[in-house]
């Protein structure tokens, strides 16, 4: 499942952002015009997701970023959207196995 939204503020800046789930995993990618400063929405970073749906509450379950497990670095690291990192976050949204020794 594929899910989006988007929003346009003040002074031209514009973003947008598509989630793609698959099952607990989710690939989320955020595209700007860097605050109005880019003619086109042209700045993307991606994050990868996991939804503990057995933790936090029923209607609301834990997310937690594991991107930096993924592509390494520290967590609060940007993972730049580009052909490169966008087919590394498809791989690992695919993996049957996940390669993390608590499940994510």
């Amino acid at each position: 499942m594929i899910t989006a939204n988007t929003m346009e503020l003040s002074g031209g800046s514009k973003h947008a952002n598509f989630v793609i789930h698959n099952g607990a995993k989710m690939i989320s990618v955020s595209v700007d015009n860097s605050g109005g400063r880019m003619t086109q929405m042209a700045r993307a970073d991606i994050r990868l997701l996991f939804s503990h749906a057995t933790h936090g509450r029923e209607d609301k379950p834990r997310v937690e970023d594991v991107t930096s497990r993924v592509f390494g670095g520290r967590e609060s690291d940007i993972v730049h959207g580009s052909v490169e990192n966008m087919d590394r976050a498809m791989r690992w949204l695919q993996l049957a196995r996940w390669g993390f020794c608590d499940g994510v």
